[in-house]
């Protein structure tokens, strides 16, 4: 599989345009994923046929409120069902930039099979040739691509990027670290669908400790007890280092069917560590994502060795 990082260019001063658009781009999950999938189209057109598949000239004029920026083309066949081999899974993190000071947007995409996302069929980068794609101002540096495996040997995970020459060998029973980004949420039967509805569980770390104990279950466990203020109150968990609950949103413009459409999710960042079980079973959770609302930044889970 690959993983890539891409650097969002927000920049630090209001008045610039294009930082204005790239930060409303990345408030709309479904604007990002949209741009994400034309990386990993059906079928890749030809060397000629790029440009007019997804790299239109771009005018700032034209979308001073995002609504109108560009789309991905018919010619992209985007929108057809995932499977292994072109599945992705994404997150937008906010590392701390050293050198600013700040935090700045990064997402990071990971993607199945052997082959790599064409970044530059999603964003429409700058050419020697001089021809500039419609959404490369999105970047604030060129996307950084690597190959990585996730492998069993045995009962131990091998985790391996051989383009950084690293590798990490996690057995049953060691602590590693993790980030997730979840969408956590049940199933209620409403009435007016089959299916149920979904809806977020009850907003307390206690309840959303619970549901991603449950998830992790087979694969991996917290051995940790929450904590407790004076007065008994959950303050806290000894394996939940960051808990920051809330809202994401996504929105479909006039231009598209059922124009208008707001969604929203509700979003969970959890970090902190685990203790590991089933090392099968947490290659699976690596590969396939954890919970609903896979397609809009959710799911994608990343661990480390602990020491």
């Amino acid at each position: 599989m690959h993983h890539s990082h891409l650097m969002i260019n927000v920049g630090n001063n209001p008045d610039r345009p294009d930082w204005n658009i790239c930060r409303k781009w990345l408030r709309n999950l479904y604007r990002v994923h949209q741009r994400l999938c034309m990386a990993f189209p059906t079928a890749v057109p030809a060397e000629h046929d790029r440009e007019a598949a997804s790299c239109q000239p771009f005018s700032e004029t034209r979308c001073p409120l995002l609504q109108d920026l560009p789309l991905e083309s018919n010619a992209c066949d985007v929108h057809h069902a995932r499977s292994g081999e072109n599945g992705f899974l994404f997150r937008i993190d906010y590392p701390v930039d050293a050198r600013l000071g700040l935090r700045l947007p990064v997402i990071v995409v990971q993607s199945a099979g052997d082959r790599e996302p064409d970044w530059r069929l999603a964003f429409g980068l700058d050419r020697k040739d001089g021809i500039r794609g419609n959404a490369g101002f999105l970047l604030a540096a060129p996307p950084q691509p690597k190959e990585v495996s996730i492998d069993l040997d045995g009962d131990v995970l091998v985790l391996d990027s051989s383009k950084q020459n690293r590798s990490h060998r996690i057995k049953p029973g060691e602590t590693v670290r993790f980030r997730l980004r979840a969408n956590p949420t049940r199933k209620v039967q409403n009435g007016c669908s089959p299916n149920g509805k979904r809806k977020r569980i009850e907003p307390t770390l206690e309840a959303h400790v619970q549901w991603l104990a449950s998830k992790l279950a087979v694969a991996g466990e917290f051995p940790g007890g929450f904590k407790h203020d004076e007065k008994g109150n959950i303050i806290g968990h000894e394996d939940i280092h960051t808990f920051v609950p809330g809202w994401a949103y996504g929105w479909r413009t006039k231009h598209e069917p059922q124009a208008g459409q707001k969604m929203q999710w509700w979003s969970v960042l959890f970090e902190g560590t685990f203790r590991v079980k089933d090392t099968a079973a947490l290659k699976s959770l690596l590969e396939c994502g954890i919970g609903p609302g896979k397609a809009f930044g959710f799911g994608l889970l990343s661990i480390a060795p602990a020491g």
